[in-house]
């Protein structure tokens, strides 16, 4: 079994708004191994990102406030430690990849300078030390000339070197946990692959555990050894991926499957249309009671509106949770 690096047990995130208090993070749980990578997909609004920034502890207060749960880190909790202590975790033993680099990298400052800055904080090293371990750090990530890139811009990179300009400041002190949240959306199909196959290679290398937030399920497939599914704020399905792919027990993922183009249809069935799930995702001060999807879904029978709430998260097979009053059946089933 390999090692547990990241535990996050029952989290729960709220917001104060106008109109009233959401929970865009509630009750999320899941382990994240040495070596191995988690996914966490689901549509736009489902919580994905939020769950990132409580984990990295990036949660806008007042408006914003961590209520409760625990994120065990290598047996530490980050909820218990100060704002002081848990600026030396963040970006040391865990870090994290921003959807956006171009956002993320300050326009007015070079690449080597920010890489710098990165080390510096965590490492008690000269300002020349410093500045190797950046091109030795943009050498890991295949930027070319790394000499000259640590000089220039970020307005002077490409999309690709921007994206691995903040991999290598991510790496910069090469930590046990790396989320990265969509970190291959702004890029073209040439470069996501790249970037992906870049991770693939740190991770065996660093033996780091990765959380991998998107909502590319091709993504998905290709990389990741778990996956969660999360849904209007809760974790709603969880298995190993080729179980979830194989045997999805929820109709939302079920949903999200079926709109993955497959190779099929560009050999001649052009008739034949991409599913998609009808509906949108609840307005989170109205959750309905019961089961939060049971507006859009297929199988929604009584106890699905209940006032029994929402359905638990639980095993349906071994190794195999889903969150469902009645599950999708397959041949393993009685």
């Amino acid at each position: 079994m390999p090692e547990k690096i990241l535990t996050v047990e029952k989290l729960v995130t709220q917001f104060n708004t106008e109109q009233g208090v959401i929970t865009p993070v509630n009750g999320v749980s899941f382990t994240v191994y040495k070596g191995k990578t988690l996914g966490i997909v689901g549509e736009s609004g489902s919580g994905k990102s939020l769950t990132a920034l409580s984990i990295m502890r990036l949660i806008a207060q007042p408006m914003g406030n961590i209520v409760s749960g625990h994120i065990w880190l290598e047996g530490q909790d980050l909820l218990q430690l100060s704002t002081r202590a848990m600026r030396t975790i963040r970006g040391n033993k865990i870090s994290m990849i921003f959807q956006e680099p171009m956002t993320s990298l300050n326009p007015v400052f070079t690449v080597g300078y920010q890489i710098r800055e990165a080390i510096t904080f965590h490492q008690k090293v000269s300002r020349k030390e410093a500045e190797n371990q950046a091109i030795e750090l943009l050498t890991l990530v295949g930027i070319p000339a790394p000499e000259k890139r640590i000089h220039e811009y970020p307005h002077q990179l490409s999309g690709g070197m921007r994206q691995r300009i903040m991999i290598a400041m991510a790496l910069s002190s090469r930590p046990a946990v790396l989320i990265a949240d969509e970190p291959t959306t702004a890029l073209d199909v040439t470069i996501q692959a790249q970037i992906l196959d870049l991770m693939a290679k740190l991770q065996e290398e660093l033996e780091m555990g990765i959380i991998l937030i998107t909502h590319d399920l091709g993504v998905v497939a290709e990389v990741c050894h778990e996956v969660a599914v999360m849904y209007a704020g809760k974790i709603i399905e969880y298995a190993p991926v080729e179980e979830l792919f194989k045997y999805p027990k929820h109709p939302y993922t079920q949903g999200l499957l079926a709109s993955i183009p497959s190779l099929e249809m560009g050999q001649g069935q052009t008739h034949k249309r991409l599913e998609t799930i009808k509906g949108v995702v609840p307005n989170l001060n109205q959750l309905p009671l019961g089961c939060s999807f049971q507006d859009r879904c297929y199988k929604v029978q009584q106890d699905c509106k209940g006032e029994q709430g929402p359905p638990p998260l639980e095993e349906k097979v071994p190794n195999h949770l889903a969150a469902c009053f009645h599950p999708l059946k397959d041949h393993r089933d009685k």
